[in-house]
């Protein structure tokens, strides 16, 4: 399937989420941060949900190079790292509240979620935006701490959008596919995954495997190689589905974004209701 560069006809914005794989087992974020960043700056989404920052990725040239298109939501939260930031393009989104939680800091500080509440420059409409990151191991016992999450991310997006009736629409590595029992939670609320629901969706998988070193020196990555289909993803964009219309729901495979991380982000282009 062709991923489009561009924002697909007739639509307002542009939403990507993208787990870039953090430093835990040698790999350096200076080795991948212009990958990442020639991948984001070319397809230039209006929000960006983040996860795996880790400090080192904080201090690397990737923020850097995207200070020029993008800002970082700040807002009040945990005094210390946020591993799961949300960026936005100041040219086009105004950012009228912003914060960010943990949902259980003493067992790992990295998982949460960071919401923003944004007014579109050209259309006027306001929505809020989320990048999050559900606990990740895969024993009975961890589903329901994933549930848990879900279940904590639901009462704060429900909170926010009848606070500012407006649309959610967000995303991150939430550890589970749409089948799972958090997402049917997540349902019950009625926000359903953009791959489910757009009205054009890449059939592969989100998670690849981690790139490996080539005799190169240099990461490599490849699609994923066996059961590459859509309903193992465990990245999603996660919308209300009532106020959104999605007019597409990518996979992004370019090979740049293969050797960077072990997860390609993913993308919608969206209408707001």
């Amino acid at each position: 399937m062709e991923v489009p560069v561009n924002k697909m006809v007739g639509a307002e914005l542009r939403i990507m989420t993208s787990n870039i794989w953090g430093d835990y087992f040698g790999n350096p974020p200076h080795e991948r941060e212009d990958l990442l960043a020639d991948v984001f700056l070319r397809y230039l989404p209006d929000a960006l949900a983040m996860q795996e920052v880790t400090p080192n990725w904080w201090k690397s040239r990737l923020f850097e190079r995207l200070k020029g298109e993008y800002a970082v939501v700040e807002g009040e939260g945990p005094d210390q790292t946020n591993y799961i930031p949300l960026l936005y393009r100041p040219a086009r989104l105004e950012l009228l509240d912003g914060g960010w939680q943990l949902y259980h800091g003493k067992l790992d500080r990295s998982k949460g979620f960071t919401w923003g509440v944004f007014k579109d420059k050209e259309t006027g409409k306001k929505f809020v935006g989320y990048s999050t990151h559900f606990w990740y191991k895969g024993s009975d016992e961890s589903n329901y701490i994933r549930t848990v999450n879900a279940e904590k991310l639901m009462a704060k997006l429900t909170e926010l959008q009848k606070k500012y009736d407006c649309p959610v629409v967000g995303g991150g590595d939430f550890n589970c596919n749409v089948s799972s029992d958090p997402f049917k939670l997540m349902a019950e609320f009625g926000f359903e995954s953009a791959q489910e629901i757009a009205e054009i969706a890449s059939p592969e998988c989100s998670h690849h495997g981690d790139p490996k070193r080539g005799d190169d020196g240099k990461y490599h990555g490849q699609p994923r190689p066996a059961d590459n289909v859509k309903a193992y993803s465990i990245d999603h964009l996660v919308v209300y589905k009532p106020r959104i219309r999605l007019l597409g729901e990518y996979v992004i495979l370019d090979q740049d974004a293969l050797d960077a991380t072990d997860h390609s982000p993913i993308f919608t282009d969206i209408v707001l209701k």
